[in-house]
């Protein structure tokens, strides 16, 4: 029996229900529901399960627990909290800096005394009082660095590291877990990890300040490195070790050791896979687009709700809304227009899965930008040429295999963008002064994770594409 039927079993006996009565109020008869809550047969659908909330009066908690255990009977926990973890991160996505709480410091918090080494045990106040030092150290440098293993579980990460200022670089080496329990899969601190991260890029985008990550599995080598601690902060001028839980550590200031552990964490770093390689200038991008165009894939996956629009532009002078002063501004038509017309002929052989918005298509129409890139070369298109670019989307909207969504699924002021391909994919968002963040990505488990929740997403939760293409026309013809 699956969790679902069990909870399903638990309720009728508890409450003494007459499965006759109940069969007949859901329509179906005695013997598929003995079925279903035998666990010998599947409910056939969410409406059912809810109507059984109804009959057996169960509160909203207990509804919705049933729902979410009927949900996981249907695929399998490690799939349907994955794809949970997926969601949650596109619909509470934060491109915009979080506003920097600074906690109120005392001078007994933690007391950097003038010996070589000095034993770190504290409160998570002393432990960000510690990293709040390091970090103001290190950026009197000017041109510093600082590096960090561990998980951004860190205290202190979310308010101390956003204060780096631009030139200091943050290397960062993060461990991610293979899990072995369902419990572990349902919590997902990887995937945790990965949005915390994406939001720090955010954070650190309108400083110019340099952000490195990089990954590796807990059992690809071990901690030995660092002996006894597993997690260390290292400067050009402290190191700080930490145990697993953050509590206790030793903070290194002779010079000797620091250069050690510099050199030793530069060796670890070696052997570590990139998380995240951030591009943040025009030809860097079509750079990227380019390799893209060039791995052969049998699938690709767009979501963005803005659609993926620049491939229309084939009938509109861009010259026109190209700045005066732009650098180099010949080559990048010539680049540009091949780029454009690549992309189409790959499109028509791939039939891309291409997920969008109602109110996303509303945007463009009404601002004439493209998320794609910075407006920092380019003028927004006329009304006119955003009618044109969308009716030549709607034109080739057969090579597409369009997902409207009925609902946004995140904000549209993030410019979030999400690209997958069989072996590569990327992030892109929207920094607060409007530059355009592209994160390149090759983990396996995060590319994998991502197309699972794509392709399997409930039907419920898009129009028909017959249906899509009528309502973007009429939003179309409202302008």
């Amino acid at each position: 029996m699956s969790e679902f039927s069990e909870m399903l079993e638990s309720y009728v006996t508890t409450k003494k229900v007459n499965k006759y009565q109940m069969a007949k109020y859901l329509s179906i008869d005695r013997s598929s529901l003995h079925k279903i809550i035998q666990g010998q047969r599947n409910a056939p659908s969410k409406d059912l399960v809810k109507r059984m909330g109804k009959y057996l009066e169960l509160s909203p908690y207990e509804t919705s627990e049933l729902l979410e255990l009927y949900s996981i009977s249907l695929v399998s926990p490690e799939r349907y909290y994955r794809r949970k973890n997926v969601y949650s991160f596109l619909s509470s996505f934060h491109a915009q800096p979080l506003k920097i709480e600074m906690p109120g410091f005392q001078k007994s918090d933690f007391q950097i005394q003038d010996k070589e080494v000095v034993p770190f045990s504290g409160t998570r106040q002393s432990l960000e009082y510690l990293i709040y030092h390091l970090v103001t150290k290190e950026n009197e440098n000017g041109k510093g660095m600082i590096k960090f293993l561990g998980t951004p579980q860190l205290p202190g990460f979310s308010n101390m590291f956003p204060l780096i200022k631009g030139k200091t670089v943050l290397r960062h080496i993060l461990s991610f877990s293979k899990y072995d329990s369902i419990l572990e899969i349902r919590d997902d601190h990887n995937f945790q990890s990965l949005s915390q991260i994406i939001s720090l890029y955010a954070q650190f985008a309108n400083r110019g300040v340099r952000y490195e990550t990089a990954y590796y599995y807990g059992t690809d080598f071990s901690h030995s490195a660092f002996p006894p601690f597993p997690y260390m902060i290292v400067t050009s001028q402290y190191a700080l070790s930490l145990s697993g839980d953050y509590q206790n550590g030793l903070l290194y200031k002779d010079s000797e050791t620091v250069n050690y552990l510099n050199q030793t964490f530069d060796a670890l770093y070696e052997k570590t896979t990139p998380l995240l390689v951030p591009i943040q200038d025009l030809t860097s991008q079509l750079a990227l687009n380019q390799k893209i165009m060039s791995c052969k894939s049998d699938s690709e996956i767009l979501f963005q709700l803005v659609p993926c629009l620049v491939p229309f532009i084939q009938k509109i002078d861009i010259r026109k809304y190209l700045l005066d002063d732009m650098a180099q501004k010949e080559y990048f038509i010539s680049a540009f227009t091949t780029y454009i017309q690549n992309l189409i002929h790959r499109h028509e052989q791939i039939h891309p899965l291409h997920f969008c918005s109602l109110n996303g298509i509303r945007r463009f129409l009404e601002k004439g930008v493209f998320d794609e890139f910075s407006t920092d070369f380019y003028r927004p298109l006329d009304k006119v040429d955003r009618k044109k670019v969308v009716q030549q989307f709607l034109k080739y909207a057969y090579i597409y295999d369009l997902r409207l969504l009925r609902e946004d699924l995140g904000e549209l002021s993030n410019g979030l963008k999400v690209y997958l391909s069989d072996s590569l994919g990327y992030i892109q968002f929207m920094s607060s002064d409007g530059n355009v963040i592209v994160l390149t990505l090759e983990n396996p488990n995060f590319l994998s994770s991502f197309k699972d929740y794509f392709e399997s997403m409930d039907e419920d939760l898009y129009y028909p594409k017959e249906e899509a293409l009528i309502l973007i026309q009429k939003l179309l013809n409202q302008y």
